[in-house]
């Protein structure tokens, strides 16, 4: 692929290694991934890749920082009431 200023969404997948397309979506709505919007069609510059790219880089190795306590988290089940009886006539049905 040639250097360009702007590269397409699907280049910029191929770019960033290949993510999935849900994955480049949600860079750019959470701000991560900045683009640029010429008409109707989304475009993602050089400078916001590389950018990405060097803020995203890490030198810690993933078996320390699992060892540094972030976990994941854990679903905590939920302590719900029992709903209320019914009010109205017994044997009735509400809808005639």
């Amino acid at each position: 692929m040639k250097d360009r200023e702007l590269y397409s969404i699907e280049d910029a997948r191929f770019l960033l290694g290949g993510i999935a397309r849900k994955t480049i979506y949600d860079l750019l709505n959470n701000g991560d991934l900045s683009s640029v919007v010429i008409g109707r069609r989304r475009f993602i510059s050089s400078a916001a890749i590389t950018a990405f790219i060097a803020t995203s880089t890490t030198q810690t190795a993933p078996s320390q920082r699992r060892a540094t306590g972030k976990r994941r988290a854990v679903q905590m089940p939920l302590q719900l009431e029992p709903p209320a009886p019914r009010r109205g006539r017994p044997g009735r049905s509400a809808a005639r």
